[in-house]
């Protein structure tokens, strides 16, 4: 059985640049290109009711395939060790451009559990929300790594075209 995620978060870029961004940065996650090399899923274990026991932080893989008219990316994020034990996520990424100029970044797809019936009992009880909690996270913290890349390209335009005038 999977379970359906549908999430957004707001970005104060335009949505041309923030799609650009995203498709680079899904690119270098997907082939673990630096900074990315260490991608991860995370959970705080105190959203699973064990206070003050630090995070959970599992190494993943993304599959991707680009598909930028429609402002999207199709994306399967998957374990990169013991994949029978995680949670498996098979959607798409995208960016809805906004009137003000700023745009959204949305999650949507499913994540199926492992261990047919005594894995969907442990994911609605043990971990209810455990896989929606590290997507939350996934989604804030792309949002936020594709708004520091368009401002930082934005910077470095600016001060090429300073260096450029006579």
């Amino acid at each position: 059985m999977s379970a359906r995620i549908e999430l957004s978060r707001p970005m104060a870029v335009p949505g041309p640049l923030a799609l650009e961004s995203m498709l680079a940065i899904l690119h270098a996650l997907s082939l673990h290109e630096a900074p990315y090399e260490r991608a991860a899923l995370s959970l705080g274990f105190d959203r699973i009711g064990v206070p003050g026991a630090g995070e959970l932080s599992v190494p993943v893989m993304l599959a991707t395939d680009a598909q930028p008219q429609r402002y999207e990316c199709e994306l399967t994020i998957t374990a990169t060790a013991t994949t029978e034990l995680f949670p498996t996520f098979a959607g798409s990424v995208s960016v809805s451009p906004m009137r003000d100029s700023g745009s959204e970044l949305w999650l949507q797809g499913t994540y199926s559990v492992p261990f047919g019936a005594a894995g969907q009992l442990v994911d609605a009880t043990i971990l209810r929300g455990a896989a929606d909690a590290s997507l939350q996270r996934f989604v804030t913290w792309l949002a936020h790594e594709i708004v520091v890349r368009v401002e930082r390209e934005q910077r470095a335009d600016v001060a090429g075209r300073a260096t450029a005038e006579p």
